[in-house]
C-alpha cells in the first residue's frame, strides 16, 4: 500500500534573499493584489514549525547550483527561563536568527501553512507534495515534512478559495459556500479564521486591502456587515437578487440582518426587490425598508383604521387643539400602522401623519404628537431645532400665566 508523502514544498522563482530570514518588517511584495504585507510571516511560520516538531529546508538557486539552507533550534536559557533559539545552516555558514520558536506562541499549523502558501503566491509560485514536484523547475522551494502540515495540504480548498464568484463588488466578492469554510471571511482568497456570529448564505472575500491583525485575522470586525450589504445591495445582479434575496429572509442567515450605510441600492437591486414585492416573495425586512423608502411617501405607509375608543381620543385631541385654536384639517390627517425610523407623528407635504402607537402610549402622547406635528405644518419649525424650542417655551409660560390667574380668581 503507498502512503502519502508528508513533505509539502511551496515554490516560485526568483532571488532568495538571506535578509528575508533575518529581518523583520522586510516586505516587498509587487502590488496591492499581493496577500503579504507584513514581512513577518515567513519568520512566524518557521518559529511555528520548529516548535510543532516539522523538519524545514530551503533549497534555492546559486548560480549553476543551488544552496541548501536547513533550520533547527537549540535550547538555551535567558534569566532563568528556557527557551529555543533558531539557527539556519547551509554549506557555507550558519547563522542565529533575530527570533525564537516562541515567535507566534498561538499560531496554529494551517497558519504556518498559510503563511508559507502566500508568499510563493504573491511570487507566482504555488504548493506541492514533493512526491510531484520537479525541484528543478522552481528557483526556491521551501520543503515542510511533517504530518500536521500534510494535512493541512489535504484541506487546502479549506484555507484558500478556488470557487467563481457569485459576484464581485469595490472591497468584496461573494462565492458559493462549501461547510469547510466555517463561516469565516477570507482576505484575498485567504482564510482569515474571523468567524460571523451566524452562519452565512455565501462565504465572502474581501478583494481590496484592509487592515489585518498579526495574525492575519479582520482588525475592523465592525465593518463587515456594512460591507457586505453594500455588495448585496450595490453590486449583484437581478437575477442572482431574485434568486437569493428569498433564501436569506431566513432569519437564522447572517444576511438577514445587514446595515447597508448610506447606500441607496442599485437600480437592479431595487428592481429586483419591486418584483420579489409584487409577486409576494419573502426578503429581509433590510432589503424591504430599502425598497419602500424609494416609493412615494403615500406608498410607503399602511392605512391604520382605529378602534372606537381612539376614534374618541383622537376626537377629543382635535377638540383641545382647537379651543387654543391649532385647528387640524382632518382630510390631510392621516393614521398609519408606523412610520419610517419608528417616529410617532410625521409632517410632508401638506399633510400630517399619525402612527397607531401615538395611540398605544396614551391620550397625552397623542395629544402632543399632533400638536408637534401641527407646529411642523404651521409654524416651519424643525424638530430640535430653536425656532421649535422658542415656541413650546413661550407656550409653557403662557399656560403657566394662564393657570395662575385662575387660581387668583378662585
Amino acid at each position: 500500500m503507498t502512503t502519502m508523502s508528508n513533505t509539502v514544498c511551496f515554490y516560485n522563482n526568483g532571488e532568495f534573499d538571506r535578509r528575508s530570514l533575518t529581518m523583520m518588517g522586510l516586505s516587498a511584495k509587487k502590488d496591492d493584489t499581493a496577500i503579504g504585507f507584513f514581512g513577518t510571516g515567513f519568520k512566524y511560520a518557521i518559529a511555528t514549525l520548529l516548535r510543532l516538531g516539522a523538519t524545514i529546508e530551503i533549497t534555492a538557486r546559486s548560480g549553476e547550483g543551488y544552496t541548501t539552507y536547513n533550520f533547527y533550534s537549540i535550547g538555551d536559557k535567558f534569566r532563568g527561563k528556557e527557551f529555543e533559539c533558531i539557527y539556519c545552516e547551509s554549506e557555507q555558514d550558519r547563522i542565529e536568527l533575530p527570533f525564537t520558536t516562541h515567535l507566534g506562541a498561538n499560531w496554529k499549523a494551517w497558519q504556518a501553512y498559510r503563511e508559507l502558501f502566500t508568499n510563493a503566491k504573491d511570487e507566482g509560485g504555488g504548493v506541492a507534495l514533493i512526491d510531484d514536484l520537479k525541484v528543478a523547475a522552481a528557483d526556491i522551494v521551501v520543503s515542510v515534512t511533517d504530518n500536521n502540515i500534510a494535512k493541512v495540504f489535504e484541506e487546502h480548498d479549506k484555507y484558500f478559495l478556488n470557487e467563481e464568484a457569485v459576484s464581485t463588488g469595490y472591497r468584496m466578492r461573494c462565492v458559493q459556500k462549501r461547510q469547510t469554510h466555517d463561516n469565516v471571511v477570507y482576505y484575498k482568497s485567504m482564510y482569515t479564521g474571523t468567524r460571523l456570529d451566524k452562519p452565512t448564505f455565501f462565504t465572502y472575500d474581501y478583494v481590496k486591502t484592509v487592515d489585518l491583525t498579526e495574525d492575519r485575522t479582520l482588525a475592523d470586525t465592525w465593518y463587515i456587515r456594512t460591507h457586505i450589504g453594500e455588495l448585496w445591495a450595490c453590486n449583484m445582479d437581478y437575477d442572482t437578487l431574485v434568486e437569493y434575496l428569498p433564501k436569506i429572509a431566513n432569519q437564522d442567515y447572517f444576511e438577514n440582518s445587514l446595515d447597508t450605510g448610506y447606500h441607496a441600492g442599485s437600480e437592479d437591486f431595487l428592481n429586483a426587490c419591486a418584483y420579489l414585492n409584487k409577486m409576494h416573495r419573502p426578503m429581509p425586512m433590510w432589503a424591504r425598508d430599502m425598497y419602500i423608502k424609494t416609493l412615494p411617501f403615500d406608498q410607503q405607509i399602511e392605512a391604520y383604521k382605529p378602534t372606537r375608543h381612539q376614534k374618541a381620543q383622537l376626537a377629543k385631541a382635535i377638540e383641545i387643539l382647537a379651543h387654543h385654536k391649532y385647528m387640524i384639517d382632518l382630510e390631510k390627517l392621516h393614521l398609519c400602522t408606523s412610520l419610517p425610523s419608528d417616529v410617532l407623528g410625521y409632517y410632508r407635504d401638506g399633510n400630517i401623519y399619525i402612527a397607531k402607537e401615538a395611540f398605544d402610549r396614551g391620550f397625552e402622547k397623542l395629544l402632543g404628537t399632533l400638536y408637534e406635528e401641527w407646529l411642523h405644518m404651521h409654524e416651519q419649525c424643525d424638530d430640535m431645532s430653536r425656532s421649535m424650542q422658542n415656541i413650546l417655551v413661550d407656550r409653557v409660560a403662557s399656560l403657566m400665566e394662564q393657570v395662575y390667574d385662575m387660581e387668583q380668581v378662585v
